[in-house]
């Protein structure tokens, strides 16, 4: 009988081990138990009114602008009701992004079919159970200059529509690793200058 109560308490540690440390699909790529959720991101027409879509004007009145979006981001952990509470550790810094470039139609060779990646750094906490506003680069000006932008320049039924990923990366107060990704549209044309 011994033997089989002693059996039985193995299996339970052994279960209760299981169920603590197993992985979570949201966890990947990181032990922290805090995460970012992107609220929105939201760009401007052609206006200069927001919009789901970013507009972007390879040239402007002769100038070339680099355009940006406003992203909402929150940061929630993973056990919604933590025994000892919601530290202060679990608030989340973002530090850098990086924002690539995709076609629908597959087309991905850099600084031909859609324009290059780049990296940029920042340092904006996140407080736990809180948004945060960033404004956010997401087409450089030099992009504007060189393919495939550059062809558009004069071209007014040329346009370019590609898919914007921003891969935000930071960490915990802890200093665990924490990502999130969004993607918003971007068609780029020469529109008509506004007199």
């Amino acid at each position: 009988m011994k033997k089989i109560i002693s059996g039985l308490k193995i299996i339970s540690v052994l279960v209760l081990a299981l169920v603590l440390f197993s992985c979570n699909p949201v966890e990947r790529g990181t032990n922290s138990g805090s995460f970012l959720i992107i609220e929105s991101i939201i760009g401007k027409d052609t206006q200069g009114n927001d919009s789901t879509v970013v507009f972007s004007d390879v040239i402007t009145n002769g100038v070339v602008y680099s355009d940006f979006v406003n992203l909402t981001v929150r940061a929630a952990t993973l056990d919604p009701n933590p025994v000892m509470g919601i530290s202060q550790y679990s608030d989340v810094m973002i530090t850098n992004y990086i924002v690539t470039y995709t076609r629908s139609d597959g087309a991905t060779g850099e600084g031909t079919d859609v324009p290059y990646h780049f990296e940029g750094t920042m340092s904006t906490l996140v407080p736990v159970g809180s948004s945060v506003s960033i404004p956010l680069l997401i087409v450089r000006d030099v992009a504007k200059t060189q393919p495939p932008l550059a062809a558009l320049v004069g071209n007014p039924t040329g346009m370019l529509e590609c898919t914007a990923r921003i891969e935000l990366i930071g960490h915990d107060l802890r200093n665990r690793q924490v990502k999130q990704t969004g993607q918003i549209t971007v068609r780029f044309a020469d529109y008509i200058d506004q007199q």
